[in-house]
């Protein structure tokens, strides 16, 4: 089997990812801040656990020893942060990637990177759905950087240094112990306040149009790429579940599951707009992940409702959420 770096592995996907890609015989290289195993599920000989500087092509070319795959999800995904220090979120989400192709240059062999990007590179006012084809148009300084480390993995494809592909995540939900930033993970903090009673908070009308895709559907995402050397040619591939829920109708079917799994009526507030409410943050959205599905064998399992089932049903049962 592949040795597969994962950079962020104690992240959201992350976790998840390595549970799944252990489960398979995978050898896993686990890169995060912090050294120590994240899991007893994948805990074992042919795991590693590192604590790298990123930032730095030495801590690649050890991470790079003997890699088949890096499947790179190391970010910070904080909006707002990006956007009051710019030079500090590139630091964080440019640096690596530059770092990464540094280290690749020396290597042995040639690694395959797997980039976690976004789908919101192509601006708050994209023509929907949303394919390969829908010009770029990034509006938020996160986003910039995300096309700025695409671009930078695309280059160094085109040299031979590296096979790279990049999947533009959709809105990510579903359950997981490890939490997303507020400011990207709506549905889960919704969802976490309906489990302890809490009211939901919505923005005016909750028109905003979104296209969230299930934790299990990303990870299966993943896992296809790694499989199919051949999509990595430095292009990128948009992910999501290709339907689109407004806001305020994701919020309903949250209350009528709730009191469908729990006999929990959760109040739903309706409350002004926030004034510095960012353009991406008001953005109608739906993915067409058709490309991405001709390469491989993946498609999105899970509906909306279903994925918030799910969520019920694990929290419910946290045992076998592992």
């Amino acid at each position: 089997m592949s040795t597969v770096v994962i950079t962020g592995a104690r992240g959201y996907i992350g976790s998840r990812l390595a549970e799944k890609l252990a489960c398979e015989g995978y050898t896993l290289r686990l890169v995060s801040r912090s050294s120590n195993p994240t899991s007893a599920a994948y805990a074992g000989a042919a795991r590693e656990y590192h604590a790298a500087d990123l930032g730095d092509p030495r801590s690649w070319s050890k991470l790079l020893r003997d890699c088949d795959v890096v499947v790179h999800l190391s970010s910070r995904t904080d909006l707002r942060a990006a956007e009051a220090n710019p030079a500090e979120d590139k630091n964080i989400n440019v640096r690596p990637l530059r770092a990464l192709v540094e280290a690749a240059g020396a290597a042995d062999k040639v690694p395959t990177i797997i980039f976690a990007s976004a789908v919101t590179i192509a601006g708050a006012n994209p023509q929907i759905p949303v394919d390969e084809t829908v010009p770029d148009y990034p509006c938020s300084i996160y986003d910039r950087h995300k096309l700025i480390g695409e671009t930078i993995l695309r280059d160094a494809s085109a040299r031979g240094i590296i096979r790279a592909c990049s999947l533009r995540l959709s809105n990510v939900y579903g359950y997981g112990g490890a939490s997303i930033n507020a400011n990207r993970g709506v549905l889960n903090t919704m969802l976490k306040r309906a489990l302890s009673g809490k009211p939901l908070t919505l923005y005016g009308n909750g028109d905003y149009l979104r296209d969230f895709i299930h934790i299990e559907d990303v990870v299966d995402a993943f896992r296809c790429a790694i499989a199919a050397p051949r999509l990595c040619d430095g292009r990128h591939y948009v992910i999501a579940s290709g339907c689109g829920h407004t806001l305020a109708q994701a919020y309903e079917i949250i209350g009528e599951i709730a009191f469908a799994q729990m006999g929990r009526r959760v109040e739903i507030i309706r409350v002004a707009e926030p004034l510095d409410l960012h353009p991406i943050e008001k953005r109608n959205f739906i993915g067409d992940s058709r490309a991405f599905q001709k390469h491989t064998d993946w498609q999105p399992l899970f509906d909306l409702r279903a994925g918030i089932i799910d969520y019920f049903v694990r929290a419910a049962q946290p045992a076998m959420a592992h």
